[in-house]
């Protein structure tokens, strides 16, 4: 392949797009491809992993949060107070459920909620410490040890690679071995045995040792 070819198909999947990837293979075209080809093979392998750790924290943040607060709309409880950010998020999920012609009850609305919305709950600066983190979403994570935001770091930092990921961005330049760490690491928060279930059949490491 000549380097015009190699421009022209970039073009073809957008210039802007390519040009990260040209960068990282000193202005070469033609090498730039195979690495967008890895790239998008190593974001499917994480799909994976990160699939699950989304589901989990889902499911045993709301089965705590609603323990704690009585009811199954628990962002609806007086005392949970959720901030602005967290509050417009439960409307557009209402909103788009409702579009659908279905009922927004309250499981479908959990069950919509994007992994952001989740992490916020961890995060620093907004109350949830007193409120959410000290009664309830402890428990949710019975392996982890330290200080919430320590958890909410890792998760958040997460959270950006799947949004990457989602959006078809490069990620091939992260320390993509550390992120598949961490993502194994705080499933192991939630439940040990998920956790080894999902290295032992992830195929982020067999991709890693192909990086062109």
């Amino acid at each position: 392949m000549q380097q015009a070819e190699a421009r022209r198909l970039g073009a073809l999947l957008s210039p802007l797009h390519l040009a990260d990837y040209e960068l990282r293979c000193s202005g070469d075209a033609i090498a730039a491809l195979p690495l967008h080809c890895w790239n998008t093979e190593i974001s499917e392998a994480f799909y994976g992993p990160l699939q699950y750790l989304e589901l989990a924290m889902r499911s045993v943040m709301n089965r705590e949060l609603v323990a704690h607060f009585g009811r199954d709309d628990w962002w609806d409880a007086p005392g949970a107070q959720l901030n602005h950010g967290g509050q417009q998020r439960i409307r557009e999920v209402r909103l788009q459920i409702q579009r659908t012609g279905l009922a927004a009850d309250a499981h479908l609305i959990s069950e919509e909620l994007p992994f952001g919305f989740y992490v916020s709950l961890l995060g620093r600066g907004t109350g949830y410490d007193q409120r959410l983190w000290r009664p309830a979403l402890y428990r949710a994570f019975p392996g982890f040890r330290g200080p919430r935001r320590d958890l909410h770091q890792k998760l958040d930092y997460l959270r950006v690679l799947r949004n990457k990921i989602a959006h078809h961005g490069p990620i091939h330049h992260r320390h993509l071995s550390a992120d598949h760490d961490t993502i194994v690491e705080c499933l192991g928060y939630i439940d040990t045995g998920l956790a080894t279930v999902v290295k032992r059949h992830s195929r982020v490491p067999e991709v890693l040792s192909r990086r062109p």
